[in-house]
């Protein structure tokens, strides 16, 4: 029998399923294994910008949490995700003097794959720097935050267990929220930013 490639996330189709039914953590570790990966196949085709790069992925990876629904019927998520950016890094180019090159480039580059990522330690990571963000937060605002995220609660069952007014506790999770995607464009890359906000609603 045939094994898996080197490349390959061991449990992707538990983590697709998973995904499809809303859970953050199985998509952020699909995000942290394949984002290496779609980082340097698209690069070189934006000329090498960070900014352009960073845009395109952070625009896929919403896009596939939006429909996550569809994650379970996905046969290979690594075809699904070089096809899709190819296709956004052809509408890239649609209107450029060099469209023609960059999509005779694309398509003979298309099974381009990158160096093996130590994903446990990257994951890790990201997590040490979100958590180094939450630590941020006033205290108030922070044990909101933290109901909301680790807790689960609703604003009205904060607002209750706190004796608070629900306009209250919307105010100190929008604040929080702010707080995080400002502290993390300037502490760390889209990698983490993305992680946040799967792993905390934002993007829900």
């Amino acid at each position: 029998m045939k094994g898996k490639g080197v490349n390959a996330l061991v449990g992707e189709n538990l983590l697709l399923q998973e995904a499809s039914f809303g859970c953050r953590i199985a998509f952020t570790k699909l995000y942290v294994f394949y984002l290496p990966k779609l980082y340097q196949y698209v690069c070189p085709f934006v000329h090498y910008s960070k900014e352009d790069t960073e845009e395109i992925l952070h625009d896929m990876f919403m896009k596939i949490w939006e429909r996550k629904e569809d994650l379970s019927t996905i046969k290979s998520f690594n075809s699904y995700l070089y096809t899709m950016a190819r296709n956004k890094l052809v509408n890239v180019h649609e209107h450029s003097k060099v469209r023609q090159k960059a999509i005779d480039y694309i398509f003979h580059h298309r099974d381009l794959v990158a160096n093996n990522t130590d994903d446990n330690f990257i994951y890790a990571q990201y997590n040490e720097i979100i958590q180094r963000a939450i630590n941020a937060l006033p205290p108030k605002r922070k044990h909101v935050f933290e109901m909301s995220i680790r807790e689960e609660l609703s604003q009205d069952e904060i607002a209750a267990r706190l004796n608070i007014s629900k306009s209250m506790v919307k105010k100190q999770l929008y604040a929080a929220t702010k707080y995080l995607k400002e502290y993390l464009k300037i502490h760390a890359d889209l990698t983490a930013f993305i992680a946040v906000c799967i792993t905390t609603k934002i993007l829900h």
